[in-house]
């Protein structure tokens, strides 16, 4: 390892990779769904009880461990990890929670290398990249989820082994008849696809009045626009559901990671904002 950049060596000492020749680890670290992130000082990298979608190995500085315990649920540390180290591999195993165990921060400045979860299952037989078993074994709402997301456009970057781990970057959730799933001027954090259900898109007007943009059906997307690189971060209407109605949360990590293989999808995108900007701009005026 030299310049905070990782070596095959550091991923042979994580027990998960430990079996795999030079090329199998080459392509994790060439992966495009893994790279390096940075943090300053005392900043957090994991939280306790969080959704686990990656795990790290630790290139420089050090980080500290802890879990919520003893009296108002106090934070106790209990390892204090360093180059060369590993750590969020355990929610990412088959069969547990899929929840951090623990709370992990930088001590100090700290690099360290993202390995998304998919290459974690790939490499513990949750994923079989020679095999076709992952969509025979999918029950009947899995598959329905699958083949949504795979005829999606949005997603056409993605490769089979990418989709078929769906579960580790998508979450169904239900919202209730008339309930918001999202609200103007409210920060972006995930793009939603409509698995059951029809939702309305509306602006309130100066006037106080609702204004109706659309009425998206299964199969149709909305929560896009806010994630783009050169968006406000911000959602620029209200989305609220007609009926009972399920959908499939992205998270902005990963569509934007999508979004990064296809120009074209992304460019279409940024055409599709400037026409809804000029639509919501005309009950703003």
């Amino acid at each position: 390892m030299t310049n905070g950049t990782i070596d095959i060596s550091l991923l042979l000492n994580v027990p998960i990779f430990a079996s795999l020749n030079d090329e199998e680890l080459k392509q994790i670290i060439n992966s495009s769904d893994n790279g390096y992130e940075e943090y300053d000082m005392k900043q957090g990298i994991i939280r306790e009880e969080e959704i686990g979608n990656c795990m790290y190995v630790i290139l420089e500085g050090t980080v500290e461990v802890s879990i919520r315990g003893g009296t108002g649920g106090r934070e106790i540390t209990i390892a204090t990890l360093r180059q060369g180290d590993f750590f969020g591999e355990q929610s990412l195993l088959p069969g547990g929670t899929g929840r951090r165990n623990a709370s992990v921060r930088a001590l100090h400045q700290t690099k360290l290398y993202r390995i998304d979860k998919k290459h974690v299952l790939l490499h513990v037989g949750g994923l079989d990249e020679s095999e076709d078993i992952t969509v025979q074994a999918f029950n009947p709402e899995d598959k329905k989820v699958r083949e949504m997301l795979g005829n999606l456009r949005l997603f056409q970057s993605l490769n089979e082994i990418e989709l078929d781990s769906f579960k580790s970057w998508t979450e169904v959730i239900t919202v209730g008849p008339g309930d918001f799933v999202i609200k103007e001027d409210e920060p972006g954090e995930h793009l939603y696809v409509i698995l059951d259900g029809v939702v309305e898109v509306f602006i309130i007007d100066e006037d106080g009045k609702i204004n109706i943009l659309a009425a998206l059906n299964p199969g149709e997307y909305f929560g896009e626009q806010a994630l783009l690189d050169d968006a406000t971060g911000k959602r620029n209407a209200y989305v609220r559901t007609d009926n009972e109605t399920r959908l499939i949360r992205i998270s902005k990590e990963y569509f934007k990671l999508a979004l990064k293989r296809d120009s074209d999808l992304a460019m279409a995108l940024r055409k599709a904002g400037e026409s809804q900007k000029e639509e919501i701009s005309k009950y703003h005026s």
